[in-house]
């Protein structure tokens, strides 16, 4: 069985992407589905069409992902949040109280205080949030 797996950030020339998607297809476990892999919408969306992902889900911005994705009967199962450290808060909260499971990059925030939030959040939305440090 093939999941389908969504990717923030990561875009072309990033290091921590190319892991990624590289970890994902070791085992074929996971299909990378859809994507908001860039800051800028427009090379997002481009580079997620060369990365074989489907038009309507080359997302511009984590937001708009989390807007489609949500109202798809085929989303997503997981998403990867690996944005700049200071974002990872934001998206992966959003995304438990969406009902998605997460795997952030390290670090998951950059405060205690932050993380306490996101180990009830997904607590209470029955959520797996999970902090990558090997790929393998």
């Amino acid at each position: 069985m093939t999941l389908s797996w969504g990717l923030i950030g990561g875009g072309e020339g990033s290091q921590i992407g190319g892991a990624h998607r590289i970890a994902a297809r070791q085992d074929d476990a996971f299909r990378l589905s859809a994507g908001a892999l860039d800051a800028d919408a427009k090379r997002a969306r481009a580079f997620a069409l060369r990365l074989g992902i489907p038009a309507d889900r080359a997302y511009g911005d984590w937001r708009e992902m989390l807007e489609g994705e949500r109202a798809r009967a085929d989303r997503i199962v997981l998403v990867t949040v690996a944005t700049p450290n200071s974002s990872h808060f934001e998206i992966t909260c959003a995304f438990l109280r969406a009902g998605f499971d997460v795997l952030c990059e390290k670090p998951l925030t950059t405060t205690t205080e932050e993380a306490e939030e996101i180990v009830r959040t997904a607590r209470e939305q029955g959520r797996i949030c999970a902090v990558n440090y090997c790929y393998s």
